[in-house]
């Protein structure tokens, strides 16, 4: 088995094992992977022939027990469940409209109630320019000075 396999494997056990500590509502990592990919499909909007735009930023929101206990693990659990949705998306050629991003939170008004999961689709943003950049760009529609040998 090679390297990667060999990680992926090591994140799922760990996932598992963090998942498995906060189980108290039956709930088990692949629920959650499962909700994550019916966000998408129930959320999909066509854009044209061959192009589906699905949402790109998830929050699952955990009872806040839950989410004490995962807290911790948060900055590794969220990019794996973002890697899961990337993979679901690429296996049905969805499109994004920016990063992927999942992040847990509390619904302090839950109790001991299962988790919920939203989503949404935000617009990556375009690199900004910078001033140097900017000041060597062409002006489209601008006067040109008199007497300019530009083409």
């Amino acid at each position: 088995m090679n390297m990667i396999g060999r990680f992926e494997q090591a994140v799922e056990r760990w996932t598992a094992a963090a998942w498995d500590s906060v189980r108290k509502s039956q709930d088990r990592p692949m629920d959650v992977v499962a909700r994550l990919h019916r966000e998408c499909d129930a959320n999909a909007l066509i854009m044209g022939q061959g192009r589906t735009v699905v949402p790109n930023r998830f929050t699952v929101e955990l009872p806040a027990d839950s989410h004490r206990q995962l807290a911790g693990h948060q900055d590794q659990l969220g990019p794996e469940l973002a890697a899961e949705v990337r993979r679901y998306a690429a296996e049905r050629s969805y499109t994004f409209a920016g990063p992927v991003t999942v992040a847990l939170t509390a619904r302090p008004d839950a109790g001991h109630a299962r988790y919920q999961v939203r989503s949404r689709l935000v617009p990556g943003r375009a690199p900004a320019l910078t001033d140097d950049l900017t000041k060597a760009l062409p002006v489209v529609g601008a006067p040109r000075a008199h007497g300019s040998t530009r083409g």
